[in-house]
């Protein structure tokens, strides 16, 4: 089996305006992956993760990686 390699096409962080996270709350961040055949996929990780792991718009990331990280 080939593992599938997917290339971030948008990156989505929170926005909470004047109000802040709460107390406790990970701001996440929202993922848009794109598989060379075409095909689409979203996840979210912890904002901080995605930013220690350096995936920014034009990443790719392995499948396994995506496993391993992500909801």
């Amino acid at each position: 089996m080939t593992a599938v390699n997917y290339t971030v096409t948008e990156l989505i962080e929170p926005d909470n305006g004047c109000e802040g996270f709460m107390p406790g709350e990970e701001p996440m961040v929202t993922l848009i992956l794109a598989a060379q055949d075409g095909t689409q996929r979203t996840v979210k990780l912890p904002d901080i993760l995605a930013y220690r792991l350096k995936w920014d718009t034009g990443t790719v990331i392995s499948g396994e990686d995506i496993g391993k990280y992500c909801v």
